[in-house]
């Protein structure tokens, strides 16, 4: 760890998940309700940072963000991991998606366009689903979000009706850790509200304010999840949420 005059800075690689609490999703269905929008493959932009964050940016308290139309300290680079890595394919290209903003977590995401990808939209009511499933139905469905432009656009009306707590992730994660809302179930596979499975995942709280990685944390700190995990190879995938996001979700 090293400190500036007040705030602390961590390496994300000083985060330990022995011991930690384990942790369940919610039983509340509001809590736990997921909107998936599954993507077709198709030629996407690079994954790298923009120039600028958002000016729109706040922080979670809703107030506004210091870094909120700040330039982009790595800006035009490869997004990044969990870790800090570069995301980049083994021949050290960088690969093809729909770059985002997670207002939730002040993160930029990175959304693969090669037909695996997914974005998942956190604790939608059952009215936001509706509208959003409406919006892409009138578009012609997940199949036609065939260009960075389209799904731009499912992003922006997203964020008009306040689903703003978005990231990215896959279909096979999907498959793996969430089900189906039968009830509301839209006919095409992988696209509506979903449940996440019954998964224990690691928590650990780190006390704000402090900086983790590139991750500002405010005075509420942020609590950190060890969504899956390799013990052969120690690989490890974390994310971070708000406590009040925490405490809606867990």
């Amino acid at each position: 760890m090293s400190t500036s005059a007040a705030v602390p800075c961590f390496s994300i690689d000083a985060i330990r998940f022995n011991p930690a609490a384990l942790v369940l999703p919610s039983r509340d269905l509001r809590k736990a309700l997921r909107l998936v929008v599954p993507l077709p493959a198709f030629p996407g932009e690079d994954l790298r940072y923009p120039v600028r964050y958002p000016a729109d940016m706040r922080r979670r308290d809703g107030s506004r963000h210091p870094l909120a139309a700040l330039p982009h300290p790595k800006a035009g680079r490869p997004l990044e991991d969990w870790r800090g890595r570069p995301i980049v394919g083994p021949d050290g290209s960088v690969p093809s998606g729909v770059v985002f903003f997670n207002y939730e977590d002040a993160t930029f995401q990175g959304v693969g366009s090669g037909g695996d990808g997914i974005v998942i939209f956190n604790r939608p009511t059952p009215e936001q689903a509706c509208e959003l499933q409406r919006f892409v139905a009138g578009m012609g469905g997940p199949a036609a979000l065939d260009s960075v432009e389209r799904v731009l656009l499912v992003l922006e009306r997203a964020q008009q009706i306040g689903l703003d707590d978005r990231y990215d992730s896959t279909r096979t994660y999907a498959a793996r850790s969430l089900t189906v809302v039968a009830d509301t179930a839209t006919g095409v596979p992988g696209f509506g509200l979903h449940l996440r499975a019954s998964e224990t995942v690691s928590a650990v709280f780190v006390p704000g304010p402090a900086r983790v990685g590139d991750l500002h944390l405010g005075a509420e700190g942020g609590v950190f999840l060890l969504v899956s995990g390799n013990r052969e190879s120690r690989e490890r995938e974390v994310r971070s949420v708000s406590p009040g996001a925490f405490t809606d979700t867990y």
